[in-house]
């Protein structure tokens, strides 16, 4: 197997994904921590490095330790996203098995109302076969 990070077993898992719909450059990745975390450091691997995106996501810290964070912490966190979302040109949703949790949505909605750019979700860049 190649040391390449981008090698042919990792590609292998987001094959069936038309990331080059995506036509903006920078790029919010919104999703459920419990449900996708995974795919917010692997699509933005991909993202960044095979389709020269800018890719940002809320936390690294929040996605990788949510369950250590106070709620208190949490909510801040929470105001920080949406204040980057202002900086965006798209968003996209890691809706892994179609699911969206309350955060996402929030963010979603908020970002659709105050700037109408794209949002994309993962289960639509599906390739068909």
């Amino acid at each position: 197997m190649s040391r390449l990070r981008l090698n042919e077993n990792f590609l292998k898992k987001f094959e069936r994904y038309d990331f080059s719909k995506i036509k903006e450059e920078r790029i919010f990745l919104v999703g459920s921590i419990t449900n996708a975390k995974e795919y917010f450091y692997e699509i933005e691997t991909i993202l960044q490095i095979s389709y020269n995106k800018i890719v940002s996501i809320c936390s690294v810290d929040g996605l990788l330790h949510k369950k250590q964070f106070s709620q208190n912490e949490w909510n801040k966190l929470q105001k920080i996203a949406m204040k980057k979302l202002h900086s965006q040109d798209a968003v996209l949703v890691l809706d892994k098995g179609n699911y969206i949790g309350e955060q996402s949505k929030e963010e979603i909605e908020y970002f659709q109302k105050k700037f109408n750019k794209p949002v994309y979700y993962l289960s639509k860049l599906k390739r068909f076969t």
